[in-house]
Parts: C-alpha cells; structure tokens; sequence
C-alpha cells in the first residue's frame, strides 16, 4: 500500500512538473523578414562568395503587404516588386526594378537586387539568407 501511495504521488508530481514547464518558458516571437532594413553582408554568384565592404548602405527592406522591396546598392536607391510567402518560406522577384541614376564607381555599387526568380529564405533574429536558382545567395544582416 505505501509503495502504490509513493508510486502514485510520484506519478502526480511528475504530471504537475510537465505541465508547469512548458507554461512558464518564455514565448519568443518568430523572427521577422519584413519592414526591417537588412544590410547586405556577402553575395554569392557563379560560385564566388564577394563579402560587402564595410559600412556600405547596401540594404533591402520588404513589405509583404504591398508585395514590394526598397533599398540601397551602394550607390542608387531601389524599388521593385517582391511577393513575400511566409508559409513557403520564399521570397519571388521580379526582373524589372527602379532606380536613381546617380553615376557610381563599381566598387561603392553592389548587386544586392537578385536575378528574377524564387529565393528560399532563411531568417533568424539577426540575418537573412536568401538562396536562388543556380546558387546565387544573398546574406543580410540587421
């Protein structure tokens, strides 16, 4: 009788401590792709990884909401469309873009833009990585 009590008591603190644990974790929001300005970091094409150089304004804002992106090269200001699919984890862009033409020296100028197409995205609280068809990546920084 007093093992099926301890037994039993044990069991219930054991219930007790399981349901306590998972309501007393912190709640941490998912990170967020949109409305936050990401600073180019480094750009892969045709197999080369080209980091951006330091203190450039190269960066990409999106907003799901309007389907589109802003942003910097470096040297023009940006804009063009972007359809932004969270349950898929995509990023869609398409190949026309608006610019400034403000004449820039090719090492202030990066090709933050990616080629058309549909980008897998990675996001965590701190970088966003962007990775197209034929491997061209793009990694953001906040």
């Amino acid at each position: 009788m007093l093992l099926a009590s301890t037994a039993l008591a044990t069991a219930a603190l054991t219930v007790t401590s399981f349901a306590q644990s998972g309501n007393d974790s912190p709640r941490t929001a998912p990170p967020t792709l949109t409305g936050v300005q990401w600073h180019a970091h480094t750009i892969t094409a045709d197999g080369v990884t080209h980091s951006v150089p330091k203190g450039s304004p190269a960066r990409l804002v999106f907003d799901a909401d309007k389907h589109t992106l802003t942003g910097h090269d470096g040297c023009n200001h940006i804009r063009g469309k972007a359809v932004v699919n969270a349950d898929q984890s995509t990023i869609t862009f398409d190949s026309e873009y608006a610019s400034t033409l403000i004449a820039c020296y090719q090492p202030d100028r990066v090709d933050v833009i990616p080629p058309a197409g549909t980008y897998k995205t990675h996001v965590t609280a701190h970088t966003l990585t962007l990775t197209g068809p034929n491997g061209h990546a793009i990694t953001l920084k906040r």
